[in-house]
């Protein structure tokens, strides 16, 4: 048993440098990566679109080129501990992309996209339309019916307070629930006007990265900005 854990253990690490080692600076990404268990239809995560692939054969090489570099550049899937495969490019400057796998060496369409078309030879292509996978984007703070809804995207686990203009400040009043892992969140009923606040992240101030009003308080520290009305 302790061999297992031990083996488990080791896979997590090394899964953990492999994600880590890449060039992805989003860490909802890097989390995604992390956590996934089951290969999906691709997604679109901040600035990245993430391709996931696995099978119940033994596969030794997953890659996949698309329309945009003309199928001339291979990106390889890497794998994370649960065996799943994965791939995160940059969103590119287009709506509709064309691309395919590599399976083994084998070309084919994403068997995790049902989208796809064939082409006059024969060859099937798996089709990305972002305008149809991207999320749709909520604003954090929101008020509704009176009650304004915060938002903290992080790691799973921290630990997250809301401080700010409306608690005078106090880092350890309102806890923010984790509702889905690495996202936290807290509903407060605040009175309508302007209104100043940052998290409190392990202890540490934060301002909210998912709003673009900041300002600086008198010790030209970045905190975020809202109006309730």
């Amino acid at each position: 048993m302790e061999i297992k854990r031990l083996i488990c253990f080791l896979a997590i690490i090394f899964s953990c440098m492999q994600v880590f080692a890449l060039e992805i600076e989003s860490r909802n990404v890097r989390t995604r990566i992390l956590f996934t268990t089951d290969a999906g239809a691709p997604q679109i995560i901040d600035n990245y679109i993430l391709l996931t692939f696995q099978s119940n054969e033994r596969t030794a090489f997953v890659a996949a080129a698309f329309d945009f570099e003309n199928y001339a550049r291979i990106h390889q899937f890497r794998r994370n501990a649960d065996g799943i495969y994965f791939l995160a490019i940059r969103i590119p400057e287009r709506e509709v992309i064309h691309y395919r796998l590599i399976v083994d060496g084998i070309w084919m369409a994403d068997p995790f996209n049902p989208a796809r078309i064939r082409k006059p030879n024969f060859v099937e292509v798996s089709v990305l339309n972002l305008a149809d996978i991207r999320p749709r984007i909520r604003s954090y703070p929101v008020t509704e019916g009176g009650i304004t809804h915060f938002r903290f995207r992080g790691q799973e686990g921290e630990s997250v307070f809301l401080a700010g203009s409306f608690n005078r400040w106090d880092p350890f009043m309102h806890h923010m629930e984790e509702r889905r892992p690495g996202e936290f969140f807290i509903s407060l009923r605040l009175p309508p006007g302007t209104h100043h606040y940052y998290f409190v992240v392990n202890g540490r101030p934060m301002p909210d990265e998912g709003n673009p009003i900041v300002v600086w308080d008198r010790d030209f520290r970045r905190i975020s900005s809202f109006t309730v009305r």
